[in-house]
C-alpha cells in the first residue's frame, strides 16, 4: 500500500473538485437548463437517487447497503489491483497510474454521494441518453484505460495471480 500514498494529494484535489461543482450546483443553479454543445451536451441537473448506475435498471442494486458494499469492494479491489500491478512492475507507466488515479477518485466521489447526498446530483446530460456528472467521467476514464491496458498486458498478469496475490496479503 505504500505505493499508494503518492497520489492521495492528487486524489484529494480531483474529490474536492467534483464536490466543490455539486455544492454551487446544488446552491445555485438546479432549477436551471441549458445547451453546452448544441443538443449533443447541455446542463441539466437532477439529483438521482438510484446510488448506482445499475440501480436505474434493477431495484436491488438501489439498496443503499447492498451500493456501499458494491463502492468499498471497489475501492479495495482498486487499492489491491494497483499494489498488485507495482508489486509485478516495478515502474507503472502513465496509463496504470491515470487508471489507479481517476478509477480512485470516482470510487469515493461515488461513495461520498452515497453517503452525504443520497445518491448522485448528476448535471451533464449527453444527447437525451443519460446524464451524468464529473464523478462519472472520472470512472469512465478509468474504465477505458482498464481496458486497454488489460488487453495490453493480457498475457503476463493473470486474474488467478492477482487472486494468488491478494490471498498471500490478506
Amino acid at each position: 500500500m505504500r505505493y499508494v500514498k503518492q497520489f492521495i494529494g492528487r486524489i484529494l484535489l480531483l474529490v474536492a473538485i467534483d464536490q466543490v461543482v455539486k455544492i454551487i450546483i446544488s446552491k445555485r443553479f438546479m432549477n436551471q437548463e441549458f445547451s453546452i454543445i448544441g443538443n449533443l451536451i447541455s446542463f441539466h441537473p437532477k439529483q438521482n437517487t438510484n446510488l448506482t448506475w445499475g440501480g436505474n435498471f434493477v431495484g436491488i442494486l438501489s439498496n443503499i447497503w447492498l451500493a456501499l458494499i458494491i463502492n468499498i469492494l471497489v475501492i479495495v479491489v482498486l487499492l489491491s489491483g494497483y499494489s498488485f500491478y507495482r508489486n509485478k512492475k516495478n515502474n507503472p507507466s502513465m496509463s496504470v497510474n491515470i487508471l489507479y488515479i481517476s478509477g480512485m477518485t470516482g470510487a469515493i466521489c461515488s461513495l461520498i454521494d452515497k453517503i452525504f447526498w443520497g445518491g448522485s446530483l448528476d448535471f451533464i446530460q449527453i444527447y437525451n441518453f443519460f446524464i451524468c456528472d464529473i464523478k462519472d467521467c472520472y470512472l469512465t476514464i478509468a474504465e477505458c484505460f482498464l481496458l486497454v491496458i488489460g488487453l495490453k498486458h493480457e498475457k503476463e498478469i493473470s486474474f488467478k495471480e492477482y487472486i494468488e496475490y491478494c490471498l498471500k496479503k490478506g
